[in-house]
């Protein structure tokens, strides 16, 4: 398992983002693609060459937006049968490569209201909650 710290404001502005790209974005160009090509209903130019274009062409690599979850978390701990390895990281000017040093990082209430901790998949951990799963393979 691995877990990541979060910033929560840019997750949201991310999550925002990509939703905005592939949910309005990209079926509005796509849509007006396809309006075109219907309009003059060519030969060449028509539905198919539209579908081909989609499909086929660099446009449909932009389906989906061109932002990554690495511009809001990082990988700060990974859990396994092996142990806990943490990876060093440097948020707010703080060093967390420990779980003291993690305990301490979320004593700030700043840091409690900005970050978050969640796993590969998303769910949401309270510190509480890591350490716990931490203590597993400790």
């Amino acid at each position: 398992m691995n877990i990541y710290i979060s910033h929560k404001s840019r997750k949201e502005e991310c999550i925002k983002f990509k939703k905005y790209w592939e949910e309005e974005w990209f079926p509005q160009i796509k849509r007006l693609l396809y309006d075109f090509c219907k309009e003059i209903n060519g030969e060449i130019v028509n539905a198919d060459l539209a579908e081909k274009i989609t499909e086929d062409y660099a446009i449909s690599e932009c389906q989906f937006a061109p932002i990554s979850g690495t511009l809001y978390k990082e990988n700060l701990v990974t859990i396994n049968k092996a142990g806990v390895f943490w990876h060093n990281h440097i948020w707010d000017n703080i060093r967390i490569s420990s779980l003291s040093e993690l305990i301490q990082f979320f004593d700030d209430n700043g840091h409690r209201e900005s970050y978050v901790l969640e796993d590969q998949e998303g769910k949401i951990y309270s510190l509480s909650e890591l350490t716990d799963e931490i203590a597993k393979y400790e």
